[in-house]
């Protein structure tokens, strides 16, 4: 099982990478083309070329190389080879400044549009999710000092209507990371509407994490006490409780969602604790111990479950809505990325988060797995990532080019090509600490060192 697990994320890695590469380069050749810059090669994939033919029409050779990691555009350049002299109206160093600029910002850009139209489609299919109902209210947090309560439906946060948990935290991060206000309308289970408001600067504006910016307002979704997950040997399993199995009491106090089957068993390590599940339409009966167990410095009771995955509402937007909304997703991601990354100079966000083939091989298999919402959500995120990634400021990649560009426009010449080689050698030393530093990250992992 191991060994096709891991087959099946390689292949899914793969075809990720297919697909984000080849259009990254098809923005450059795309673009060079348009403006009439020569291309002598597009390659996706490097080393020992598995297939190539070259246009009789353009004089550009395609290939497709053995090792799918990476990807090359090679345009015609008088640094490089020699040039015909019908060919250097076209050679890429005889452009001027912006037809340059264009060609390489190309790539990139052909990322966000790319992740732009993945979200699209994930849109128009639908999103599945959650109500917006608040399960949990953690007392003394800002949910509960403005009056937020279990059972309440977030129906519209700054005026934005909220018809999903996942849509209540994208907006979160969103207006967060604008620094607005926090404004919620409430429907509570009577019926009532109220109108609420949290200032954001007590949030931590420069927070990335959803989930953590969840926690420090105070508030998690109301997921059903169904059992997803059983853990062998441990306790409940060895009690006889099942998956699918609905709790229904716990020492006869009345379960109505997962976080009271968590705040029960967890104040009752080591203690005998009676239950009942519905399980077919009938109730079942069961004794269990929690396992005592030290979590942040407290001792809780555990019995070895997880939730089941409940999704009750699916989000599908008009071709027009999913568009806007696609268009919104990557800014507010990319924003995110941009911000992560400065963090992580600043100090103030941890290099763990920094992940590499392993890491995406892994996630590529989960989401696949999942289904082809969660695949084209994935693809949209590595492709918003693959695009960021190329315009840091590093020679080699893009960001490095527009760099040497800049200077260019400053000074009035091209760099040197004695400079750009040096750049481009500790570019090169660069990408090589980064690519080691995440493949370390990817080892810790799997290991859980």
């Amino acid at each position: 099982m191991l060994i096709m697990e891991v087959v099946e994320n390689v292949v899914w890695f793969l075809v990720a990478v297919f697909i984000l590469v080849t259009f990254h380069e098809l923005g450059h050749f795309g673009v060079a083309r348009l403006l009439g810059v020569g291309v002598s090669k597009f390659s996706i994939g490097f080393g020992k070329p598995l297939y190539s033919f070259r246009s009789r029409r353009s004089g550009t050779e395609y290939v497709l190389g053995a090792l799918p990691f990476g990807g090359y555009v090679k345009f015609i350049d008088e640094r490089e080879d020699h040039v015909d002299s019908q060919d250097l109206p076209h050679a890429f160093n005889r452009q001027n400044l912006w037809v340059r600029t264009a060609v390489v910002i190309a790539g990139p850009a052909a990322n966000f549009v790319l992740a732009i139209f993945f979200y699209w489609l994930v849109f128009g299919i639908g999103v599945p999710g959650v109500e917006p109902i608040i399960g949990y209210v953690q007392p003394g947090s800002s949910a509960e000092a403005i009056g937020l309560q279990r059972g309440d439906r977030i129906a519209q946060i700054n005026g934005r209507k909220v018809r999903s948990w996942g849509e209540h935290r994208y907006y979160l991060l969103d207006q967060v990371q604008n620094g607005e206000t926090l404004t919620f309308t409430i429907e509570t289970p009577t019926g009532e509407n109220k109108t609420v408001s949290i200032e954001s600067s007590r949030l931590e504006s420069g927070q990335m994490n959803p989930l953590i910016l969840e926690q420090k307002i105070g508030v998690l979704p109301r997921i059903a006490p169904v059992v997803g997950t059983l853990i062998p040997g441990e306790v409940a399993d060895a009690a006889g409780i099942q998956v699918n199995d609905r709790f229904m009491s716990i020492e006869g106090v009345p379960i109505n969602g997962w976080r009271d089957v968590v705040e029960i068993i967890s104040s009752r390590p080591e203690q005998t604790t009676r239950l009942s599940v519905l399980r077919n339409g009938s109730i079942k009966l069961a004794v269990v111990v929690p396992k005592a167990i030290n979590s942040m410095n407290e001792v809780v009771g555990r019995i070895g479950v997880g939730p089941a995955n409940h999704v009750n509402v699916v989000i599908r937007l008009g071709a027009g809505e999913a568009i806007v909304r696609a268009v919104e997703a990557t800014w507010l991601l990319s924003k995110l990325t941009v911000g992560m990354i400065v963090q992580m100079i600043q100090g103030k966000e941890s290099t763990k988060s920094i992940g590499g083939p392993l890491s995406i091989a892994k996630y590529a298999g989960a989401s696949a797995e999942y289904g082809l919402t969660a695949f084209l959500m994935f693809l949209a995120i590595l492709s918003i990532s693959l695009g960021i990634l190329n315009l840091l400021p590093i020679p080699v990649l893009d960001g490095g080019h527009l760099v040497y560009f800049l200077i260019e426009g400053i000074k009035g010449t091209p760099v040197s090509e004695t400079f750009m080689y040096r750049s481009q050698q500790l570019g090169f030393a660069v990408l090589a600490v980064l690519i080691s530093f995440a493949l370390y990250n990817d080892v810790l992992n799997i290991f859980k060192f």
